[in-house]
Parts: C-alpha cells; structure tokens; sequence
C-alpha cells in the first residue's frame, strides 16, 4: 500500500523536498539556479506541468527574498529593459506550457538545461571598455527569458549569459538578476493562473516543501561569503549538466 501525503505519494513529497532544499541554496548562494536545478529533477517524479507551477511558485518567494536582501546592488537600467521583454513575452510561454505533451516538455526542459550548463562551463567573455550594447538587444534577451520562464520556469539561461557577457561585478550580477526574477515571477504568476495551468496538486507540493526550501535559502545565504565564487558556479554548472541529462533520458524512456 502507498503512502500518502495530503493525496501525494510520500515518495514524490520527500523527494520533491530534497530538490527545493538544494535548489533554494544554490539559488541564495549564487543567485540564481532554482528553476535551473529544480525543474528538470522533480520533473523525474511528478508531471512536467506540475514539476513547473511548483518551481514557479517556490522561485517567486525566493527571488523576492534575494531580490530584498540585494536591493542595493542592481544595475536599474539592465534590469528594467530585461524585465520588460521578458513581460512582453510570457504570454507566449503560458501558451505553451498548456498544450504541449509532457514527453515534450520533458525533452525541452533537458534541452535548455543542458545547452545552459554547457555554455555556463564555457570560459566567461569579459566585458570590453568599448562593448556597446544596443537597447533592442537587451529587450530581446528578456523576451527570451520571459518565454522560457512561464513555459519551464526556466528564465536564467539567457541572463546569466548576458549578464556575464555585459562583465559586471559579482554583486551586481546577483542583485540585477534577482530583481528581473523578481518582476518576471510575479507577472508570470498571474499569467500561470489567467492561463489555467495553477492547479491543486501544484499548490499542495508547494505548500508541503516550503519548509526545506526555507531551510535551503537560509544555509545559502549564511555560507555564501565563505564560498568562491567562481568554483561555486562550477559546481552548479555541472549539477545543471546532469539534471538536463537526466530529463532528456526521461522523455525518452517516459
């Protein structure tokens, strides 16, 4: 007989516990990689669909909390065009994320997971004195970033690499990317629900993983100052790299 947890199986809760937990202190640690780590694993035990309302509702508590907790850091004007393009976009990715398969999505989420990792790993550009940035560019790159995040909860990817690409410092990438999750959550939410795709067993893992995320977010930030930087994002690249490997596999064997 299976055991069970508010109608979840109590294997699919803990399970789902252990990824938010990593994932919330990755993400206070470095800044971003919630959705990135969270989604392609606990899509391993839930539904795609699912494994993404989960994120998006853990990932917009923890952006307000980073985004707080860094608020003097952010770069306002890269941050305000990113945002934009990415609510501009968002529509797009509700859309999709309500009709595709989840074998589809399971095979995107590795996809995107992946070819983030990959290029994450790659040496990073550093910004040159001359580099100028065309505004367009920018809202592209968050228009980007707004599809991937109301269809996988995945929006980092192409801000990441803007960002480290645009050279600025530890501290203001970390700040201006939680307030663009920050703007993006919230939105995206709202989309989520106009677009039907907030359902009860969604809102009943969220509710249940609150804890460990908590507790994740809280040792992340404590244990931050004491990381480097740079073998930190390491690390999470290469733990980006497996949990893609892992989603691809699993929309292949199903």
């Amino acid at each position: 007989m299976t055991t069970s947890v508010w109608g979840l199986t109590l294997g699919s809760v803990l399970f789902a516990g252990a990824v938010v937990l990593a994932a919330g202190f990755f993400q206070s640690a470095a800044g971003f990689g919630f959705a990135l780590l969270a989604v392609p694993l606990l899509s391993l035990a839930v539904p795609p669909q699912t494994a993404v309302v989960v994120v998006f509702l853990h990932a917009t508590v923890s952006s307000l909390l980073t985004a707080t907790h860094r608020r003097g850091d952010v770069d306002r004007v890269e941050a305000a065009r990113l945002s934009l393009g990415a609510v501009v976009a968002m529509p797009l990715g509700a859309l999709i994320l309500v009709t595709a398969t989840a074998g589809t999505l399971r095979l995107a989420l590795g996809i995107v997971t992946c070819s983030a990792a990959v290029l994450m790993l790659l040496p990073a550009t550093k910004r040159r004195p001359d580099l100028v940035v065309r505004p367009w560019a920018t809202y592209a790159v968050g228009a980007v970033s707004g599809v991937l995040n109301t269809a996988l909860a995945t929006n980092g990817p192409p801000l990441v690499l803007y960002l480290r690409a645009r050279g600025l410092t530890v501290s203001a990438f970390r700040g201006t990317i939680s307030a663009v999750f920050v703007v993006s959550d919230v939105v995206g939410l709202g989309i989520l629900v106009a677009s039907g795709a907030i359902h009860t067993a969604a809102v009943r893992y969220f509710v249940l993983t609150l804890a460990p995320a908590a507790v994740g977010w809280s040792v992340g930030s404590a244990t931050a100052s004491r990381l480097r930087h740079h073998h930190f994002v390491r690390m999470v690249d290469l733990l980006l790299l497996v949990s893609g490997v892992l989603a691809i596999a699993k929309a292949f064997l199903g």
